[in-house]
């Protein structure tokens, strides 16, 4: 007896390995592919803007890394007590407008040499509702919990997306390294404040839009992680609390199938080790001052050496100055 529709999906030739670099950008779900990515190792620069949610605020954030053009004083505004940029995350924020400023510069020309690099763009889209902050006429990445009063909000129309999604692509095929792959998903959090209804409609445009794009390019593929949630798992007993963020498990879930579909199986023993590694660091003994522990540790030092000649450089940098501060302390 079958109790779920179980999605199978056969990607490209897409394969990643410890070679490869991957540039995500997106909404929060692009972030869980690029933190499990990050915590085997692999080379990855995320969201160098902060999270983002439609694709015109995508669509910016290439654009300035395309053209490596640095922010200007005048783009930094001030909110209460903070500094913000409407093109940035509120994560940005800070009371120094000079800080604010710098880090944005940083990002920038980082990720515009990384992606002379790249191999694999990762873009998760999670709404087609955009809001115009009032005063300047001006299509906001984030609102900065400014009241909805000094926005309008608007729907995308399909054109519109596919006309944003295309001028991505030519972005990255311009400042990307020949082959580069681009990866499209769709965000499977539903974004409840606009209304279950509305919510529907908003990802509706997103997915005719992507697929439509994705069809025209050979470099671009879809990824399902939208229906492996939604239609595949379906379940909420695969939310959290909320009832609109994947749990753990579903994640689990999709990363298995991201890893299925885009690892090269040749890394996989490679992952599991550094996956040993990862779990040894955690443990936490009841007295570190004896010579079993010490043994212990260093086991963990012999087995991050052993492996990270295989993995991009200075990959266990901060692992390896955790464990040798956990030495002195021993003693």
């Amino acid at each position: 007896m079958v109790f779920r529709t179980e999605l199978f999906y056969k990607p490209n030739s897409i394969k990643l390995d410890y070679s490869s670099n991957v540039f995500t950008i997106g909404s929060c779900f692009v972030t869980e592919i690029a933190e499990k990515l990050s915590r085997y190792k692999f080379s990855v620069l995320h969201n160098p803007f902060g999270i983002l949610f439609h694709p015109l605020a995508i669509e910016n954030a290439l654009m300035r890394i395309y053209s490596n053009e640095e922010y200007q004083p005048a783009e930094i505004y001030k909110h209460e007590e903070l500094y913000l940029s409407w093109d940035h995350h509120s994560s940005f924020n800070n009371v120094s407008s000079e800080k604010i400023l710098s880090q944005i510069n940083k990002n920038i020309q980082k990720a515009n040499h990384f992606l002379q690099n790249t191999d694999l763009v990762i873009i998760t889209l999670g709404t087609s509702y955009v809001y115009k902050l009032k005063q300047f006429d001006l299509v906001v990445a984030n609102c900065h919990k400014i009241p909805n009063s000094q926005f309008s909000k608007i729907l995308l129309a399909e054109h519109q997306i596919k006309t944003s999604l295309k001028n991505i692509i030519e972005m990255l095929k311009d400042l990307g390294k020949k082959g580069m792959k681009i990866i499209f998903t769709l965000s499977p959090v539903r974004h409840i404040s606009d209304g279950i209804i509305e919510n529907n409609l908003s990802k509706s445009r997103l997915l005719c839009a992507i697929h439509s794009v994705v069809e025209t390019y050979e470099n671009c593929e879809y990824f399902p992680s939208y229906e492996f949630l939604l239609d595949d798992l379906r379940d909420y007993r695969f939310y959290k609390e909320d009832l609109i963020h994947p749990n753990k498990f579903a994640i689990e879930y999709i990363w298995n199938k991201f890893k299925e579909a885009y690892i090269s199986e040749e890394v996989l023993p490679l992952m599991k080790k550094v996956e040993k590694i990862i779990q040894a660091l955690k443990h936490k003994p009841f007295n570190p001052h004896t010579i079993a522990y010490k043994k212990f540790l260093y086991s963990i030092l012999k087995d991050i050496q052993e492996v990270e000649e295989l993995l991009p450089q200075t990959s266990f940098r901060q692992e390896i100055l955790e464990l040798k501060k956990r030495m002195q302390d021993s003693y």
